[in-house]
Formats: structure tokens, C-alpha cells, sequence
């Protein structure tokens, strides 16, 4: 059984680290595409978004924040490369990454001080800002995964009527899958499933960190979520879909969030 457990951690290793592609190029390109995309953003809000690009920092957290000077507001990214060479991230798991902390600032409630938590801005990398910056990437940084889970592929068809929708529905949620696949790893637990969601029912919205099983739950919802077909909630921001009997597909899930708190 040791042989046999040595050989799993150092196949696991192995199989993790193949998949490490992001050059310092598409680590630039990538910040400079979503720092275009989201200026007008936060200069409507009355902020300029700041972000720190550091590359050569090995560290493997990315964080959002804000300062103020003698001309206002700043929402700031801290986005080391150290994240960007993390085995099995990819670069739209990278982006989703870097989507999550835009998040953190424009996602809105549920929010800790001024803060969108954690399931926010998960949801909110997904369906606002993956939706807007991966067809804004350039063709040579496009991800092609080797293989799709069925229900992932069989969900966003249904979900979307046209091809080009149901692609960006299936890329997103691989993103989500990958990123989840790294947020395992580091916890030394197993990956998650699309298959095998969380049957949590909370009694109050969790504002911490969700699991990794969680939070691919909700990279899925996020990526069904489909404004033109929402029923219900027209008081919500587009890319959000209501959590609501009628709403079949792309509610924030239970096993973090709570609607009646």
C-alpha cells in the first residue's frame, strides 16, 4: 500500500505539472485585456482600477483591495505570477482568477465591509466577466481541454440556443473545473465533479471560503446562467439568475448562499 500511495502522489504530480503553459506574455496580455474591459467600469463608480502585475512573485494568492489618494478611490488587483505557474492552471483558469478578484469589487451583496464574499465573486467571474473577456482574448491564448464531461457538454446546450453561447458556456465551466482541480490539490482532498454536487442547504449565507465542490457548483451556475431566458428577478443585475422555483438553471447554490439572508 505505501508503494502504491507513493506512486499515485508522484503520477498526480506529474499528471498536474504538465499543464503548467502560462508564459509571461499571455500573463500580460490577459491583465491588459481585463484592465481595458473593466476601466470604464470602476470609473463610473467614481474609481480607477490599479492593477499590481508581478510577474516574478512566486507567491500563489492573488488579493483585491482598496486605496484612496488626493484623486480618489482605487480598487486594487494584486496578481503574482507565482499563481499563474501553479500546476494545472491554465490560462482560463488564470483569467477566471483574476475575474474572481474584479469580483470581489463590482459583484455586489452578499458582502463583507465593502467586499463581495467569496461565492459572489465566484459566481460574478463566471458569468459577468469570463462571459465578456474570453471572446475578447486573442485566438493563440484559446483553450481546447482534451476532454469534456457529457453533462457539462449536454447542460450547456440546453441552456443556449446557439453554438457559439454553448461553447462559451462549456469553456467557462472547464475553467471553474481547473481552478477547483488546483483548490483540491493544495487541500490534498479529491477533485471535484460536475456530477456530484454539494447537498448542503445552509441556514445562513456563508461569507468565508465555500469548498472546492462548492465553488465548482458554482462556476457551473454561474456558466448557465443565461439572461435571456431568466423568469423571474428582473430586479437583479443581468448576469445574475434568481434563486426562485421557477429558475431552472443558474441560481447561486445552497451550499453557500441563502437568499433570506
Amino acid at each position: 500500500m505505501v508503494y502504491r500511495s507513493f506512486f499515485l502522489q508522484l503520477t498526480l504530480l506529474f499528471s498536474l505539472s504538465v499543464h503548467a503553459d502560462i508564459s509571461h506574455n499571455t500573463y500580460t496580455t490577459l491583465l491588459n485585456v481585463i484592465e481595458k474591459n473593466y476601466q470604464a467600469d470602476f470609473a463610473a463608480r467614481g474609481e480607477r482600477l490599479r492593477i499590481d502585475r508581478l510577474w516574478f512573485d512566486d507567491t500563489n494568492q492573488a488579493s483585491a483591495w482598496r486605496e484612496e489618494d488626493r484623486q480618489g478611490e482605487i480598487a486594487v488587483l494584486r496578481i503574482p505570477g507565482g499563481l499563474a505557474r501553479q500546476p494545472v492552471i491554465n490560462a482560463d483558469a488564470f483569467t477566471l482568477i483574476i475575474c474572481h478578484e474584479i469580483g470581489h469589487h463590482l459583484a455586489g451583496p452578499p458582502r463583507v465591509w465593502k467586499y463581495s464574499v467569496e461565492g459572489q465573486a465566484d459566481y460574478y467571474g463566471v458569468s459577468s466577466c469570463l462571459r465578456q473577456i474570453l471572446p475578447k482574448l486573442p485566438e493563440n491564448s484559446v483553450v481546447r481541454e482534451e476532454t469534456t464531461p457529457e453533462v457539462v457538454v449536454d447542460r450547456c446546450r440546453m441552456a443556449y440556443g446557439f453554438p457559439d453561447e454553448q461553447q462559451l458556456c462549456i469553456r467557462s465551466a472547464m475553467a471553474g473545473s481547473r481552478l477547483t482541480q488546483y483548490f483540491a490539490h493544495k487541500r490534498h482532498i479529491r477533485s471535484p465533479e460536475f456530477d456530484q454536487p454539494d447537498s448542503a442547504v445552509l441556514q445562513q449565507t456563508n461569507r468565508g471560503l465555500p469548498n472546492p465542490q462548492c465553488r465548482l457548483d458554482t462556476y457551473f451556475a454561474a456558466a448557465l446562467c443565461n439572461p435571456e431566458t431568466r423568469r423571474v428577478g428582473d430586479e437583479l443585475p443581468g448576469w445574475l439568475c434568481p434563486t426562485h422555483p421557477l429558475q431552472l438553471e443558474g441560481a447561486r447554490p445552497s451550499c453557500w448562499f441563502n437568499a433570506k439572508n
